[in-house]
C-alpha cells in the first residue's frame, strides 16, 4: 500500500506546457516555439524544452513532484545499499523509471521519474510489501544513477563473458546460427557505453582479437576474444553498418544506429586492413545527450565572457582548434546555444550530425554524393541564414566560402585541427586565405585540449615540490592540488570525467599586424601572452590549483602539444617534470586526449 497524499488519483487536467507556464518556467513564446517542434518530431515536450534552454530537467521534475504533492530527490551523491537494490526486480526500475533510495521494516523510499504513475506505486507497494514514500527526480539524474548502481557493479562484465563462451561453443557446432555471435557484439556495445566509451577498438593479432575502449581519452584493455571468433564478429559489424562483408583487401566506412537499454545510439565505423584481419574502429555517438550549457563545460570565468562576446557578434568567424577527440564540437554546440535561434536563423552543416537541436536547420554533408563542406557552404549561403556552424574547415575552399561570409554579414563557427590558436592563422594562410582579409574577418579562435578529472571518492592533497612549480614558470603558493591513486568507483584509474584546458586569442592590433606581415606561429603566440592570453598549458595549472584535475594530467596534456616562444623554441631551456604514470593508461598506443 502506499503512504496517503503521495499522488494517488492527482493526476492534473491541465497539460504540462500550461503549468509549466503558470509556474513561471516557461513563457508562452517558448511555449509556442516548443509545440511546433513536438508537432514536427513527435517529441516529449519536455525534452524539447530542455534541449533548447528554456527550463531544466530538475525544474520540471520538481514541478511535477510538488504537484503530485510528493517530495524531490535531485540524486545527487547518492549511497544506496545493495540490501534496498534489491528490493525490486532490474528489469521494474528499468521499464517504470523508479529507484529504490532506502527502505525499513515498514516502508520503502522511491525515486521516480513520473509521480503521477500509480500503477508502479502499486506495483512496488505489492512486491515489497511496504509502504511507498514517493519522491520526484529529474530523468537525466536517474538515468546516470541507474548507469552507476545496476550497470558498473560488473554485470555487463559477466554478461560478456558469457557472451565470448556460447559464441564461441556455437562455432564448434552450427555456424548457420549467428544469435550467439549477435548477442556478443550488443554486449561489446553494451559494456562501452557502460564504461561511458567514445570508442571501440577491435584488433586482430597472431593469436587473439583484443577488444580496447576509449574512456575520458585513454585507451583501456578489454576483452581478449578467441581468434576463432575473428571472421564472425567483423562480419556482423560490417552486415550493421551496410559495408561489404566479402571486401577485406580494403578500408571501408560505414555508420550503425541501434538503440541499448532503450538509448538511441549511432556509430561511425571505420575498417582497415592489416596483417592480422581487419582493424575495426567505431565511434560512438550518443543521440540522448543533451547539448550542455557553456556555463557546463569547465571553462574559466576570462574564457566564457571571451567566447560569448565572441559568439555574440553578427558576423565574423570564431574558431575552435584541437587535436581529434578534444571537445570542439560540444565547445561549438555549447556556443550555439548562446544564440537566441528564435530571432535568428542559425544552420549547420556537420559530419556527422552529432546532437540534434531544436529549431536549428542541421544538415549533414556526405561526400560521397558530391555534398561536402564547400558544396553545402555555398548552397547554404543562398538560404539567408544569420549564423553558420561548419563542423570543420578541411580545404582552401571551404575557408574562402567561410571568409566570403563573415564579410557579408554571416557569423561562421566552425573547426580547424592544429596545435594551439596560434597556429590557425598561418594554417589559413597555408589553405590560400590572403593574410590581410584575417585580421577583418577572424573575431576569436579558442584552442583546446580535455584533461581527466580526478575521481571525488579517491582523490587526496598532493602539494606540489618547488621543482614543479619552477617547471610550470610559477612561485610556490598555496592551492588544492590533489591527486587520485584510484578505487573501485573509478576502476583504479582515479579519474572520472573530463574538463577542457583552454587558450583564445582574439584579434588585436598587435596580432593583426603580425598575421599581415607573416609572422610564424610562434611569434604571434608570444604576442598574445605577452597582451594577456592565458595558455593553455597556465590555464592547465590554474585548475590543478583549484582540484579540478591534477599536474600530472596538465603534463600529460599539454606538454604533448607543440609549446611556442622562446622558452620552448630553444630561446630557455624547456623544463619539464616527470609525474606518476596516469593509472589506468595503456602504455602503447594510447593517443592524446
Amino acid at each position: 500500500m502506499t503512504v496517503p497524499g503521495q499522488g494517488r488519483d492527482r493526476r492534473p487536467t491541465k497539460p504540462l506546457g500550461e503549468r509549466l507556464v503558470a509556474a513561471g518556467l516557461i513563457t508562452e513564446q517558448q511555449l509556442g516555439v516548443a509545440l511546433k517542434e513536438q508537432s514536427r518530431t513527435g517529441q516529449l515536450l519536455g525534452e524539447i524544452l530542455v534541449a533548447l534552454n528554456f527550463c531544466t530537467d530538475a525544474g520540471i521534475a520538481s514541478l511535477i513532484s510538488s504537484q503530485s504533492g510528493g517530495g524531490f530527490n535531485t540524486l545527487a551523491g547518492l549511497e544506496i545499499p545493495a540490501e534496498v537494490l534489491a528490493l525490486l526486480p532490474e528489469k521494474l526500475v528499468r521499464q517504470r523509471q523508479v529507484l529504490p533510495l532506502a527502505a525499513d521494516a515498514q516502508s520503502i523510499r522511491l525515486a521516480m521519474v513520473d509521480t503521477f504513475d500509480v500503477e508502479t506505486i502499486d506495483e512496488v507497494a505489492r512486491l515489497t510489501r511496504r509502504d511507498v514514500i514517493v519522491e520526484g527526480c529529474p530523468r537525466q539524474a536517474y538515468h546516470e544513477a541507474v548507469a552507476r548502481f545496476y550497470d558498473n557493479g560488473g554485470e555487463t562484465s559477466v554478461r560478456l563473458e558469457d557472451a565470448v563462451r556460447v559464441a564461441g561453443e556455437n562455432l564448434l557446432g552450427d555456424e548457420s546460427d549467428q544469435t550467439p555471435i549477435i548477442t556478443l557484439v550488443d554486449e561489446v556495445i553494451t559494456k562501452a557505453l557502460t564504461l561511458g566509451a567514445t570508442d571501440i577498438h577491435v584488433q586482430p593479432q597472431e593469436k587473439v582479437v583484443h577488444v580496447r575502449y576509449r574512456v575520458d581519452g585513454i585507451m583501456r584493455a578489454g576483452e581478449a576474444l578467441p581468434k576463432s571468433l575473428q571472421s564472425a564478429v567483423e562480419s556482423r559489424i560490417k552486415i550493421m553498418a551496410g559495408l561489404d562483408i566479402s571486401e577485406r583487401r580494403l578500408p571501408q566506412d560505414g555508420r550503425i544506429q541501434m538503440a541499448i537499454n532503450g538509448r538511441r545510439i549511432d556509430m561511425r565505423v571505420s575498417t582497415m586492413p592489416c596483417m592480422d584481419g581487419e582493424n575495426i574502429v567505431l565511434r560512438l555517438l550518443d543521440r540522448e545527450k543533451v547539448v550542455v550549457s557553456l556555463n557546463d563545460l569547465g571553462f574559466t570565468v576570462q574564457h566564457k565572457r571571451t567566447f560569448r562576446e565572441a559568439v555574440d557578434k553578427p558576423n565574423g568567424i570564431v574558431l575552435v582548434t584541437g587535436p581529434t577527440g578534444s571537445g570542439k564540437t560540444t565547445t561549438l554546440y555549447a556556443g550555439l546555444m548562446e544564440i537566441n535561434a528564435l530571432e535568428k536563423n542559425v544552420a549547420t552543416l556537420e559530419d556527422p550530425v552529432e546532437y540534434r537541436i531544436p529549431v536549428i536547420r542541421q544538415s549533414q554533408v556526405n561526400p560521397k554524393a558530391g555534398f561536402g563542406f564547400s558544396e553545402g557552404l555555398r548552397a547554404l549561403l543562398r538560404q539567408d541564414p544569420d549564423v553558420i556552424l561548419v563542423g570543420e574547415m578541411r580545404d582552401g575552399e571551404t575557408a574562402d566560402l567561410a571568409i566570403r561570409a563573415a564579410m557579408t554579414g554571416h557569423l561562421v563557427l566552425s573547426t580547424l585541427h592544429t596545435n594551439d590558436a596560434a597556429s590557425a592563422l598561418p594554417r589559413l594562410v597555408e589553405m590560400g586565405i590572403a593574410p590581410y582579409l584575417l585580421p577583418s574577418t577572424i573575431v576569436a579562435i579558442l584552442s583546446q585540449r580535455l584533461v581527466r578529472r580526478p575521481c571525488p571518492h579517491c582523490k587526496v592533497p598532493a602539494p606540489p615540490t618547488p621543482q614543479v612549480f619552477e617547471a610550470f614558470g610559477r612561485e610556490p603558493g598555496p592551492g588544492d592540488f590533489v591527486e587520485a591513486p584510484g578505487c573501485p568507483r573509478c576502476n583504479g584509474t582515479g579519474y572520472k570525467g573530463r574538463l577542457p584546458i583552454a587558450e583564445i586569442l582574439c584579434m588585436s592590433p598587435v596580432v593583426s599586424e603580425l598575421v599581415m606581415a607573416g609572422a610564424s606561429a610562434g611569434a604571434i603566440h608570444e604576442a598574445a601572452v605577452a597582451g594577456g592570453m592565458l595558455d593553455i598549458r597556465q590555464d592547465g595549472f590554474e585548475k590543478a590549483r583549484q582540484g579540478m584535475t591534477t599536474l600530472a594530467e596538465v603534463h600529460r596534456v599539454a606538454e604533448r602539444r607543440l609549446m611556442l616562444g622562446p622558452r620552448h623554441a630553444g630561446g630557455e631551456k624547456a623544463r619539464a617534470f616527470t609525474p606518476k604514470p596516469a593509472p589506468g593508461a595503456v602504455p602503447t598506443g594510447a593517443a592524446d586526449a
